[in-house]
């Protein structure tokens, strides 16, 4: 069996490296620039035992995944929901995304309490940039 330490190694270009609890270790800076896209939405299903009930109040939401094209693959996925608000129907992301990355630990010094704190605020800056929610659109009305 391979020692858990030696594939701990910087990969050839310095920017990440895998964690003993096997999640990628990057920058804020390569994580910023990493281009994700759309690997897999769909939509929750709701218990058998409503479907025979009627005029009950139901809540549209599932999940979604993004990846990185580079290796090693960089994982990111949430929770969504569909809400009706103000007239207008929109996706909202609900809860912590979940990940395969951890963000170096010398880019925040003195936060280490916070490391999820960092992490999620990171990765929630990202997924607001991407415009997932055309994609879940597009995946749950096929």
């Amino acid at each position: 069996m391979q020692d858990k330490k030696n594939i701990c190694k910087k990969n050839t270009d310095g920017n990440t490296f895998l964690k003993q609890d096997f999640r990628i270790n990057i920058s804020a800076d390569f994580f910023r620039d990493l281009e994700l896209v759309h690997l897999y939405s769909a939509a929750y299903e709701e218990p058998r035992s409503t479907h025979f009930s009627g005029g009950i109040e139901t809540v549209i939401n599932g999940y979604t995944e993004w990846v990185s094209e580079s290796s090693p693959i960089v994982s990111i996925g949430w929770d969504w929901e569909l809400r009706y608000e103000n007239s207008i129907c929109r996706y909202v992301k609900t809860g912590p995304a979940f990940t395969n990355i951890a963000f170096l630990l010398d880019e925040y010094e003195g936060l280490t309490e916070d490391e999820e704190v960092y992490t999620q605020m990171l990765i929630d800056h990202k997924i607001s940039l991407i415009g997932w929610e055309s994609k879940i659109l597009q995946n749950i009305t096929r």
